[in-house]
């Protein structure tokens, strides 16, 4: 199995199916911070970084499914992942690294639990502005502010594991002073 070329193509697939409802420079920096998360984490704790990896290149590829969209990844990414020559308990664990991702969903996997995580980290790097900017287009400042502010803290807290908390932490803070600054 080339895992090189495996992870290639599925990142080819993410970047040629990009959901309608996200911009494509987000969406990429989105999906490709999650995998830069992802394979940090899963290199502090000697997970399956292939795994985590390909979860992460897909987690979002049905984000245009709303809050079912994790499920909708799932399916999109079954699909893709059927063409390729993997073995079943690879593609299972994939897919339920892509299943469990959203916040609220409990893991079970060390895997599972990493996706979760760098989902999250990401949105703390900087998928905040986007959302920000999203919610000032459909609210008043004060009101957007507050929802960012919001789902900033969702996301810290669905990190779980003891590297993230540390990686969450130096990022909350400027995210938080971005959020309390934007007019």
């Amino acid at each position: 199995m080339n895992k090189e070329k495996l992870l290639k193509e599925a990142e080819n697939f993410m970047r040629n199916n990009i959901p309608e409802t996200r911009d494509d420079p987000f969406y990429f920096r989105h999906v490709l911070g999650a995998r830069k998360y992802a394979v940090k984490l899963a290199n502090v704790y000697n997970a399956d970084i292939f795994v985590v990896e390909m979860a992460a290149l897909l987690h979002d590829v049905g984000a245009d499914a709303g809050k079912g969209h994790a499920k909708e990844s799932v399916e999109i990414g079954r699909k893709f992942l059927s063409r390729l020559d993997l073995p079943k308990e690879i593609v299972k664990k994939i897919l339920d690294c892509i299943e469990t991702h959203s916040t609220g969903s409990s893991t079970e996997t060390l895997e599972q639990q990493i996706i979760q995580d760098a989902d999250g980290l990401i949105f703390l790097e900087d998928s905040y502005i986007i959302f920000l900017k999203s919610r000032k287009e459909k609210f008043p400042l004060e009101e957007a502010k507050r929802q960012t502010k919001e789902k900033t803290n969702h996301m810290v807290n669905k990190v779980k594991t003891e590297e993230g908390k540390k990686i969450a932490k130096t990022l909350l803070h400027k995210a938080m002073e971005y959020i309390e600054s934007a007019s």
